[in-house]
């Protein structure tokens, strides 16, 4: 019995051939030249090139300038709630600082009640008790006037250790600190919102940018084509300079 030969089936094209030949069709030198472009066709295509270029480069300064609103803006917040933080810090000194000087001047009018009564016990018993603050001024105090030789003031000095510039409570210190750099914070917060609406402002410039260049090849007079390509160009380079005036926060 004899066999029928089966004829083999063609093979198919591999994709590897398939792009070699698109390869070689793009690349192939026997291509025939176009027909001269027509001046008005030419005039299109520098319009279109120049309003690609724009709006690539609007969006891409549209973008950072958003982004840098928001991170300024953020910024702003921070800082507000550092401030905040800070004020109740110095609050909560000031009125430590305030309940410790009305325990010194407390302690202070014992002690001279005492001394003026001839309590030395007494006297001795609350001065002894004084601040270090207190203990400092008082020594101040007693110091501002002669002595005689135990050490006692030969006159009584004028107003009290209270008011001496040696009278330092460290409380007050504290909420003197804080509350400066509460209102250093604060005014961080202050600039950091104006850059922030600096940058929202660009943001719409360069959407404004975005706006005439895609607008301007939908018209057919050539004036009116290239008055708004110019405008958008001018309003792009303005932005661009504003842009990198302006302190950038990553």
């Amino acid at each position: 019995m004899v066999m029928p030969e089966v004829t083999p089936a063609p093979e198919e094209d591999s994709l590897l051939d398939n792009l070699s030949e698109v390869v070689e069709d793009v690349l192939a030198d026997d291509i025939a030249p176009t027909e001269p472009e027509d001046p008005w066709e030419r005039r299109q295509r520098l319009l279109d090139s120049w309003t690609a270029i724009l709006l690539a480069l609007a969006a891409v300064a549209t973008a950072w300038a958003t982004f840098e609103a928001g991170n300024w803006a953020g910024a702003q917040s921070d800082f507000q709630s550092t401030s905040a933080i800070q004020r109740s810090d110095a609050n909560k000194a000031a009125s430590k600082a305030t309940s410790e000087q009305i325990i010194d001047s407390q302690m202070w009018l014992s002690w001279l009640g005492a001394e003026a009564n001839g309590q030395k016990d007494r006297a001795a018993f609350f001065r002894a008790r004084f601040s270090p603050a207190l203990d400092r001024a008082q020594k101040a105090w007693i110091g501002s006037v002669p002595t005689d030789a135990a050490g006692n003031p030969a006159q009584v000095p004028q107003g009290t250790p209270l008011d001496l510039p040696a009278y330092v409570v460290p409380s007050a210190v504290v909420a003197d600190r804080l509350s400066t750099k509460a209102e250093d914070s604060l005014a961080s917060a202050d600039e950091a919102s104006g850059y922030a609406t600096r940058f929202v402002q660009l943001a719409v410039i360069f959407a404004l940018v975005l706006f005439f260049a895609s607008v301007a090849t939908k018209f057919t007079k050539p004036r009116l084509q290239v008055l708004l390509i110019l405008l958008s160009m001018g309003l792009l380079l303005y932005g661009i300079v504003r842009l990198l005036l302006l302190p950038q926060l990553l």
